[in-house]
């Protein structure tokens, strides 16, 4: 099957990536704008962020550094940069070895004014009609799966990389798949980009 071209013969997935490429741009250069207004790296931005929403088996450097694609010494670095800004804590985990991160008073308050980091993204996205929406999401994350299997990207609690996906199980294109955990089907526009209860395929 030949694939759809445009005028000047410019592949749509060409164009489609191309597209998430720019979008990514834009994403990093809002995210410095804010993390600078506070007087913070991107990274320690995301950490910060993903502190606030985590539960406490992923508020660990080395969590954070493969949520985030880095070392674990530079997520180190960030983190001690944290510490000295007084904006999260270390304390010993359960088993007395694990160090577990929290945030301090003062690092929940600047989570709080990080929340809405990504506010114009969401602005655009919002005038999206919600089914383009949904086959959006249901696009990303089955791309994200296939580079997940290829080593690409790190491991992402997706529906579509887990173990209980089962792939276009019934004939509704607004609900083709089924979640085996929950057995329940799952609409498109309810897929999950981070499962708690995610288990690799």
């Amino acid at each position: 099957m030949a694939e759809q071209q445009t005028g000047d013969g410019e592949p749509l997935d060409r164009r489609l990536a191309d597209a998430i490429e720019r979008l990514g741009h834009g994403l990093r250069s809002l995210a410095q704008r804010t993390a600078r207004e506070h007087g913070l790296t991107p990274l320690q931005q995301q950490a910060v962020l993903a502190l606030s929403r985590h539960p406490s088996v992923r508020r660990e450097v080395s969590a954070l550094a493969a949520e985030f694609d880095v070392t674990t010494p530079t997520m180190s670095d960030a983190i001690s940069a944290l510490e000295r800004k007084d904006l999260i804590t270390r304390s010993p985990g359960p088993d007395g070895r694990r160090r577990l991160l929290t945030l301090t008073p003062t690092g929940a308050d600047i989570a709080r004014q990080l929340q809405p980091w990504d506010g114009p993204l969401l602005a655009a996205l919002d005038a999206t009609p919600k089914p383009d929406q949904a086959t959006t999401l249901h696009t990303l994350l089955n791309a994200i799966a296939v580079l997940q299997r290829q080593n690409v990207v790190r491991l992402m609690r997706t529906c579509t990389s887990c173990r209980f996906f089962a792939r276009d199980t019934y004939e509704d294109p607004a609900a083709p798949h089924h979640c085996n955990l929950l057995r329940l089907p799952l609409p498109l526009a309810d897929l999950r980009t981070d499962c708690p209860e995610h288990e690799p395929a």
